[in-house]
């Protein structure tokens, strides 16, 4: 009992370190663009769940190699009724599913879901908002379609709020030059009638 107790805690303190979590979560958020929650069981699932168990057995062969202790051990100790434990099996959840494909098209579906997130949240905190799709469950294509509509339409109210500011300003300057009372060479200059309106004769 007390060697399952180290091995497992061996191989607990392997599956949170760089050396396992990196691999693992690099080989997920590569390969999980193509999972989605349909009920569709597509043969690249099976061909990326194959590759992901042959990358989990390499580094838990390492792994063993390392700390000098066989399979029969490694089963011995992940089986332990402590290994049941609801936080451990969280732990153990990609070992498992390299025997388990539904449990692994489980993880690679939120593994995408998760990566979405995070684009949605760049994407948001560009805007300086964040929209309500997240929590109400709105279409979150629509939402993001709204708000970039929403943007555009602002720059081209402001542009043309300061193309109407610069045409108003061209046509007062045109109207009111230094040349608009001047009068063309020859020309006679015009009589003042008064305010009676009578007409001059000329002489």
């Amino acid at each position: 009992m007390a060697e399952e107790d180290w091995v497992l805690e061996s191989i607990v303190g392997y599956l949170g370190s760089p050396g396992w979590v990196i691999p693992v979560s690099d080989f997920m958020e590569i390969n999980c663009s193509v999972f989605d929650d349909e009920d569709e069981n597509k043969l690249t699932y099976t061909e990326i769940h194959k590759q992901f168990k042959q990358l989990v057995e390499k580094l838990l062969d390492n792994h063993m190699q390392e700390i000098g202790i066989n399979e029969q051990q490694f089963v011995e100790a992940y089986t332990s009724p402590f290994a049941k434990s609801k936080t451990l099996q969280v732990v153990f959840q990609p070992v498992l599913a390299t025997d388990d494909f539904q449990m692994f098209r489980s993880l690679m579906v939120q593994k995408n879901m998760e990566l979405q997130l995070q684009a949605l949240r760049v994407i948001k905190e560009r805007h300086g908002a964040l929209p309500e799709c997240l929590t109400d469950g709105a279409d979150v294509m629509s939402e993001l379609e709204q708000q970039e509509m929403k943007v555009l339409q602002e720059v081209l109210k402001k542009s043309k709020e300061e193309y109407d500011e610069g045409l108003s300003q061209r046509r007062v300057g045109s109207t009111s030059g230094p040349c608009s009372g001047s009068r063309a060479p020859g020309e006679a200059p015009t009589q003042d009638l008064g305010s009676s309106g009578a007409q001059v004769s000329p002489v």
